[in-house]
């Protein structure tokens, strides 16, 4: 694979969506090692734009709803954490929705536009520990989990209150991160990790599922083209 072609940039670092996606949806550890490095080669502006406006419609919906289920609590949006390292590689991210509650515990949502997916939960899982590693380094007490939550909304109507009771996932309690990450899927979020740190291009695992939306496929040639159709004659 030919990486001086590709956009490298400007510091490793990646994505707690995209680090979510490699346990759950993308079994090649070389998208995921590619991403720490790399910027995808293919973006579709258009639709980007339209994402971003649904997705800010979606989420000051679900502000304005948290902010009257909860009105103890302080809600801040769009809250930029700072990079936190993780067996090696950085993590940065965007918390769409956090709640601090007056007795130091906190709470994390997440606004989803697209289909529900298991891989929404790892993300804010891991933005959950994210925020307990902040805290620690800056010699703060440990947040308490209060809650950790998912809403699907496309933003385009305005919400009732059955739109919430259908579409607001929320998992509440301290033992709701180990709801998200379950034994096995802590043990696979470190052998990724440990992948993407290495210095070495991980060998491909090429799959129909896994080149379809790897966003290094064109480049990769490994990659299974689906849309190609493969010629065996000879064995029949």
């Amino acid at each position: 694979m030919q990486l001086e072609k590709l956009k490298r940039k400007q510091n490793k670092v990646l994505g707690p969506s995209a680090l979510s996606g490699a346990l759950t949806e993308n079994s090649c550890n070389r998208q995921v090692w590619l991403l720490n490095r790399f910027k995808p080669e293919t973006k579709d502006s258009v639709f980007l734009e339209k994402w971003k406006l649904q997705h800010t419609s979606a989420l000051n919906n679900l502000t304005n709803f948290l902010g009257q289920k909860y009105p103890d609590a302080k809600v801040d949006s769009e809250v930029q954490l700072p990079t936190v390292e993780f067996h090696g590689v950085s993590l940065f991210g965007v918390i769409d929705c956090l709640l601090l509650f007056p007795d130091g515990s906190v709470a994390i949502f997440d606004a989803k536009t697209g289909a529900r997916k298991s891989k929404d939960w790892i993300q804010i899982g891991l933005y959950y520990l994210m925020q307990k590693a902040i805290n620690r380094s800056y010699g703060l007490p440990i947040p308490r989990l209060f809650s950790l939550g998912i809403f699907y909304d496309d933003g385009k109507f305005p919400p009732s209150k059955k739109t919430f009771e259908e579409n607001l996932l929320e998992l509440q309690g301290e033992n709701a991160i180990d709801e998200v990450f379950l034994d096995g899927t802590r043990k696979k979020l470190r052998e990724v990790l440990q992948v993407t740190a290495q210095d070495d291009l991980p060998d491909p695992q090429p799959s129909i599922g896994n080149c379809k939306y790897c966003k290094f496929n064109i480049s990769c040639p490994s990659a299974l083209k689906n849309d190609v159709a493969i010629v065996a004659n000879d064995l029949i």
